[in-house]
C-alpha cells in the first residue's frame, strides 16, 4: 500500500517545483556576485611595475 510520501515522489509537479527552486537559487547566486571581479589599478611609480605585470596589463 503506497504511502503519501510514495505518491508525492511520483508527482511530476513536485519535481518541477523543486527543479525550479534549485534553478532560481543558482541564478540568484550567479547574478548576485562578480564572476570575473575587476583587478585593482596599479599603484606606485612606473619604475616599480615589473615586466610581467606590464605584459599582463597590456593584453
Amino acid at each position: 500500500m503506497p504511502t503519501a510520501l510514495d505518491r508525492a515522489m511520483h508527482s511530476k509537479n513536485l519535481f518541477l517545483g523543486f527543479a525550479g527552486m534549485v534553478t532560481a537559487a543558482a541564478a540568484w547566486v550567479i547574478w548576485g556576485s562578480d564572476i570575473f571581479p575587476a583587478e585593482s589599478d596599479p599603484t606606485g611609480g612606473k619604475h616599480q611595475i615589473s615586466l610581467m605585470k606590464l605584459q599582463r596589463l597590456t593584453l
